[in-house]
């Protein structure tokens, strides 16, 4: 066949340009490839805590907060608030949203306060607070978008959530004084459906839902050898009846002998897993693992955050518990990934893991000298109200579940029992932890409840003896020093 020197030319350009195409490629998988790879840590002398002097760092877990308080001439709630106003930093999870009831545009659902909270929050002496929890989405974008607006204004730095994914999951940062700070926010969904509340990455003009910094997980629970096959023998059965069905649902072909997949309804829930137990695990556990992606992109955002900042501080929004027995929002011990990721948080560059959810006191760890505190508790805790029955749309109802939620959730009122952590610092190495018992009124009227308060001495010494139970499985001792828990890192 004849080939003319112009179809000639068209195949020397043809031919460079896949040669071009192909380095091209190839230049975009390598890149991809190293990305993917765990970056080196940082230089020492960046992942040390850099704060000269000494620095006191306040901790406390949800602020489910409708209305000002700081005004209230009330001793006890005073003197727990002043403990938030000595610190040289205070930190809290911003729980639910803000709005001027007046003029806010979007829908009034769920936890809504006052737009004067924010204001009240900066005076109390609160610096920085997390926004990624599940309320969030309360009042749709529009609550979150006025919630932040009114924590700008007041002066009060927020971290994960944003108008996309990385602007939920990038660092905030805060000048003071004595050096700059750092926060990072995540929250683990509660169910598939609250996977909705996760933000979404932007692609030149292209997408990027607003929401949080979300951690994904799926979850496997454990079982007994009998109870396993067990499952296997029901779930072959259902498969018997599989051809009454124009498309059934394929189960795996290659599953692993120690698991099973069981099909769950067609609305679309996943299909729980189950696994046998391994030596030493209890059936009952719930084996949870995180989403890679979205680890490594929190666990880049505080590398980064700390090269940029003195002290960083990595905050969780977590409600899961270590067994199906567990009722929700009451376990008291963090589950094995939650451990994992604040040791991962920490070992990237965090100098404090704060977590809260849950609406009791979970343990505090020592790891590698620096604190990790699983839970907290609630600071503020105004759940009773309604915005139907603050507008008067409905009756004030002392009988309903919210009320029961406020005050006696899980048959005691451990829910309403705090603490508020003072960790110090002496030239960047944590010298103690003081933890002061607070509660949120569970004697008085439905006006104050919510409120903190410093703990009576009969209660805060009951606090104070489940925190040093709770706390022993991370081998943590604390002592009780006149109500008062100390943790002493010397």
């Amino acid at each position: 066949m004849f080939i003319t020197s112009d179809q000639q030319l068209f195949c020397r350009r043809f031919l460079r340009a896949c040669l071009s195409a192909g380095l091209i490629v190839y230049a975009l998988a390598w890149t991809v490839s190293i990305s993917a790879q765990t970056p080196p840590p940082l230089n020492q002398r960046d992942m040390v805590m850099t704060i000269p002097g000494d620095f006191n760092f306040a901790s406390v877990g949800d602020l489910m907060m409708r209305r000002p308080a700081s005004q209230l001439a009330d001793t006890a709630v005073q003197a727990a608030l002043q403990l938030i106003s000595e610190a040289d930093l205070a930190v809290g999870n911003m729980e639910g949203e803000l709005a001027n009831l007046r003029d806010f545009d979007g829908p009034l659902n769920g936890f809504v306060g006052t737009y004067e909270v924010a204001a009240d929050l900066k005076k109390i002496g609160f610096d920085m607070v997390n926004r990624a929890q599940n309320h969030l989405l309360d009042s749709e974008v529009e609550g979150m978008f006025s919630t932040n607006a009114l924590l700008d204004e007041a002066g009060i730095v927020h971290a994960g959530t944003g108008r996309n994914l990385d602007q939920a999951a990038a660092p905030a940062y805060l000048e003071l004084p004595q050096g700059r700070v750092a926060m990072v926010g995540m929250h683990a969904p509660l169910w598939q459906e609250f996977r909705r509340l996760g933000a979404t990455s932007q692609v030149g003009n292209l997408g990027g839902r607003p929401g949080l910094n979300m951690l994904n997980y799926t979850e496997t629970i454990v079982v007994t050898d009998e109870q396993l096959a067990s499952l296997k023998q029901v779930r072959d059965q259902f498969l018997e009846f599989s051809s009454n069905y124009d498309n059934p649902k394929p189960m795996p072909s290659n599953e692993p002998s120690d698991r099973v997949r069981f099909p769950a309804s067609s609305s679309g829930r996943e299909d729980p897993t189950y696994r046998a137990a391994r030596p030493g695990e209890i059936p009952g556990t719930v084996d949870y693992s995180l989403s890679q992606n979205d680890l490594s992109r929190t666990l880049r955002s505080i590398r980064n955050a700390k090269r940029y900042a003195d002290f960083v501080v990595a905050t969780a929004h977590i409600h899961q518990g270590q067994s199906v027995l567990e009722q929700m929002h009451l376990s008291t011990k963090p589950p094995d990934f939650y451990v994992d990721l604040a040791h991962q948080a920490i070992d990237t560059g965090a100098d404090v893991f704060v977590g809260h959810g849950v609406q009791l006191l979970r343990g505090i760890e020592i790891y590698k000298g620096k604190p990790i505190f699983y839970g907290l508790g609630e600071f503020f805790r105004e759940a009773q109200w309604t915005l139907q029955e603050q507008m008067g749309q409905l009756d004030a109802n002392q009988r309903g579940p919210r009320q029961n939620f406020s005050r006696n959730f899980g048959g005691s009122t451990q829910s309403l029992e705090s603490l508020v952590a003072i960790s110090h610092y002496q030239d960047g190495e944590l010298a103690e932890v003081r933890l002061y018992p607070t509660e949120l009124g569970s004697d008085g009227p439905d006006s104050r409840l919510g409120i903190p308060r410093l703990a009576a001495p009969d209660l805060a010494q009951s606090i104070l003896a489940r925190m040093q139970r709770l706390s022993q499985e991370f081998g943590t001792t604390i002592s009780i020093e006149n109500n008062v828990g100390v943790i002493r890192t010397n």
